[in-house]
């Protein structure tokens, strides 16, 4: 599936276009077509070419009073009281709010396409993405604050794309980026992706960022990615790879070295180990000799280790933009150790 064809009817003139607009600065990938109620009436009634008039677009999304179900399965309502907004996949009857934002209308189409033919979103595979990991022997080392420094820079002064996952059994996503309206849960995405082996639609799942770091909108509970098997989370970056959103992705390991944590060091072109003290303690000694036995010696040159010397000084860091004074300093030199392979 290369576009998706959308056919949008409503009453409202003024409401189709901005809709439409919105539709096509969401996503590149989906092709629209604007019809007033009674213009789109008038062309069905008219049509005399083989099959439906309807079917010659993927969805139609319809604003106004339901229509007769002779329309056929691939009209989806856009109903203007979120209340009576309704994902119906055994009945295959759909309806959205048609205020949510654009993004998220997009990306619950792909997702009602998908369903009701089978037929999966496109991917513009890329083999040069580049994964890295920031893990520590023991909590309060700064973990997630470097993690997300590094994206940040990675973004923001060397123009990549980036992704931030986290392995942490309480995901901090939240703390760094505002909430969105209409967003889904990672734990949504791996039910998408690992339980009915389909490909969802990422923006749906995504929050970002003022500089353009991208994460998984966090669960209300415990995260769900560090209880994955080995094979589940390759899985998992295998799609997130392939899915030509991204130039990096930076998962936060924090202190986990579970099977997921595993296959992240793994696939990681660098293992960022983040150090409380100059020197390596017998902690960090036995975690090193666990990466040894779980990835093999080969791990060793991987390893990039980190002193978080800032922390350390107790300098105050402003977690959502911490790329200022010594602690912006540390990590563009940081960042600079860690994407030799990416230059």
């Amino acid at each position: 599936m290369e576009h998706l064809k959308i056919a949008v009817v409503s009453p409202d003139e003024a409401y189709n276009r901005t809709f439409c607009m919105s539709l096509l600065h969401a996503c590149r990938q989906i092709e629209v077509t604007s019809y007033s109620t009674r213009q789109f009436v008038l062309d069905w009634a008219d049509y005399e070419g083989p099959g439906a008039f309807y079917d010659g677009f993927d969805l139609i999304l319809w604003a106004g009073e339901e229509i007769s179900d002779s329309y056929g399965d691939n009209i989806v309502y856009l109903t203007d009281q979120d209340s009576l907004a309704e994902m119906d996949y055994a009945g295959n009857r759909f309806s959205l709010y048609k205020y949510s934002p654009a993004g998220t209308i997009v990306a619950e189409a792909f997702d009602i396409y998908t369903h009701l033919t089978g037929r999966q979103f496109s991917l513009v595979r890329r083999d040069d993405v580049k994964v890295f990991a920031f893990a520590s022997c023991c909590g309060g080392s700064g973990c997630t604050t470097l993690t997300r420094a590094f994206c940040q820079e990675m973004a923001r002064f060397r123009g990549k794309r980036v992704l931030c996952i986290s392995l942490e059994d309480v995901e901090s996503a939240g703390d760094f980026m505002p909430a969105a309206e209409g967003i889904k849960t990672e734990g949504e995405f791996l039910y998408r992706l690992l339980g009915k082996r389909t490909r969802p639609f990422l923006d749906s799942y995504l929050l970002k960022d003022d500089f353009g770091v991208c994460s998984f909108s966090p669960p209300k509970g415990r995260n769900p990615l560090g209880d994955l098997t080995r094979e589940e989370m390759n899985a998992l970056l295998a799609a997130l790879m392939d899915s030509g959103r991204f130039d990096v992705i930076a998962a936060d390991l924090s202190t986990c070295l579970s099977e997921a944590a595993v296959a992240v060091m793994d696939t990681a072109e660098h293992i960022c180990l983040i150090a409380k003290t100059p020197e390596p303690g017998v902690r960090e000694e036995s975690y090193r000799n666990q990466l040894h036995s779980s990835c093999g010696e080969d791990v060793t040159g991987k390893i990039v280790r980190l002193l978080n010397a800032v922390r350390a000084d107790r300098e105050v860091v402003d977690i959502r933009a911490p790329l200022e004074g010594a602690f912006g300093s540390m990590i563009s030199n940081l960042t600079d150790r860690m994407v030799d392979v990416v230059k």
